[in-house]
């Protein structure tokens, strides 16, 4: 089901499938991807319980083993709506029988979004309604339009970090698990990162222990784009399909790590997994706003 909310100047479109924000517009013009088969179907994914694969496929949970699609469940799921304002909305989703046969717990997971003056906030609340132990990962996936307009290339794009720094990122090829050798640098003391179609064609960018946690993804001579801010989540991924020169440019903010060479079995010792005791909480929010 698709719902409405909209402000003065915007307007968002939430599909309870997925509880995503598909569209935001301003001025007629969608600022987020829309999904295109040529492409890409997806738009802007809630990763949950895991972020991407795990290492053999398996994980081990309380002495019993699972199996999980790549990005979890919350991506392919129906959500509730609990509330809604004329721009804002709260969903949640619950286990069911297909959540518990591949991830043992009782939870509950809200996402709100919010209009804001000139775009948007997601929050996530996840709410351990068990009576042991539960962990997870946990990361968005924005489908920002990138050329935001017809007659730019996505070449004429950068992103701009809050600060300068020196970084390298994982480039994985496929969903194997990444190895260290995969550390490639792209920045330099630099704030800047150039982007082309040649930068995602081996999948996705993935920056660990980001040291900045705010970026505009902006036309590098007219300055229009958006910013993006993304407090909480150590890890920064970007993609594209960079082969097929896809129109758009995905930000990720993960509270997690794909399978790693590193891992072992157990879920609870993953990269920046989240550990809640019963009826305890974690909540974490981006924020996107249209560059004028």
């Amino acid at each position: 089901m698709l719902i409405e909310m909209k402000n003065q100047d915007l307007i968002g479109i939430v599909d309870t499938f997925g509880g995503e924000l598909i569209s935001l517009k301003k001025d007629g013009i969608d600022y987020l991807w829309s999904g295109d088969a040529r492409y890409w179907v997806g738009r802007s994914p809630h990763l949950f319980p895991i972020i991407g694969t795990l290492k053999e496929n398996r994980t081990r949970i309380y002495n019993k083993y699972y199996s999980m699609n790549k990005h979890g469940f919350a991506r392919n799921s129906e959500f509730t709506v609990c509330s809604k304002t004329e721009q804002s909305i709260t969903l949640v989703l619950r286990e069911n029988k297909n959540t518990l046969d591949v991830y043992p717990f009782r939870f509950s997971f809200y996402v709100t979004h919010t209009l804001t003056e000139n775009g948007f906030t997601t929050g996530y609340k996840i709410v351990n309604e068990d009576d042991k132990p539960m962990f997870f990962n946990v990361g968005g996936h924005v489908g920002v339009r990138c050329p935001i307009v017809s007659n730019e290339a996505f070449e004429d794009y950068v992103i701009k970090f809050d600060r300068k720094m020196t970084k390298s990122a994982y480039f994985p090829p496929d969903d194997n698990p990444i190895l260290e050798k995969q550390l490639e640098c792209i920045l330099s003391n630099s704030d800047t990162l150039p982007l082309s179609y040649r930068l995602f064609e081996k999948g996705a960018l993935i920056i660990d222990q980001v040291d900045s946690h705010e970026l505009q993804l902006k036309h590098r001579m007219n300055g229009t784009g958006v910013s993006f801010v993304y407090e909480g989540f150590p890890v920064l991924a970007l993609w594209t399909f960079g082969s097929k020169k896809a129109p758009y440019l995905c930000l990720e903010p993960w509270h997690g790590l794909p399978a790693m060479d590193y891992d072992t079995v157990e879920f609870k010792e993953k990269p920046y997994i989240i550990p809640l005791n019963p009826k305890e909480t974690k909540s974490l929010q981006y924020t996107l706003a249209i560059l004028d």
